[in-house]
């Protein structure tokens, strides 16, 4: 891509061991990174600019995958989620499946119960971060202080009743 098209909000693809993804380039790092917003997903990542190119015209209508998701009826015991809180749903999360219980969709956040039901006993996640005092469980959604802030979704991604309608959507910068 030519270095004039490297900006916040272009729409493309790159290269990550041989498997082609789309991305948002969310912000310029240096003359050689960028940080990149990956639509399907939902997660940032930082990568080289010359991994970058140009997006076929046909996968720039796919609505994208990712969903903005919030843990039903947690929040951080301060404000905002620490590292140790961070950590834990991380190490909860691992490289299994998961149930998500859909609480409410709410102003294009999804809130939802996460539950790994590979134990003899169901573990909700809510109540492993609280019982770590990690969260404080409210009963309700609450979003998160700062949620807009740490989701790049809320960038990119157009809230709408059906999901299936979603677009990606310039950022405002």
């Amino acid at each position: 891509m030519p270095e004039s098209s490297v900006q916040p909000g272009q729409l493309c693809c790159v290269a990550v061991l041989k498997w082609w993804y789309r991305v948002i380039i969310h912000r310029v790092i240096n003359d050689q990174e960028v940080e990149v917003f990956y639509p399907d997903y939902g997660n940032l990542e930082i990568v080289q600019k010359s991994w970058l190119r140009f997006l076929k015209w046909c996968y720039l209508k796919l609505p994208a995958q990712a969903i903005p998701c919030s843990l039903a009826w947690a929040k951080p015991v301060e404000g905002t989620w620490s590292k140790a809180a961070t950590l834990l749903f991380k190490k909860l999360c691992g490289s299994k499946l998961l149930v998500g219980i859909i609480d409410e969709y709410v102003n294009g956040v999804l809130h939802l119960f996460l539950c790994d039901t590979s134990t003899e006993e169901d573990v909700y996640f809510h109540c492993v971060l609280s019982n770590g005092g990690c969260a404080d469980i409210c009963g309700e959604n609450i979003p998160s202080q700062g949620f807009k802030e740490l989701n790049p979704s809320a960038l990119y991604l157009q809230p709408s009743g059906k999901q299936e309608n979603a677009e990606l959507v310039e950022p405002d910068l």
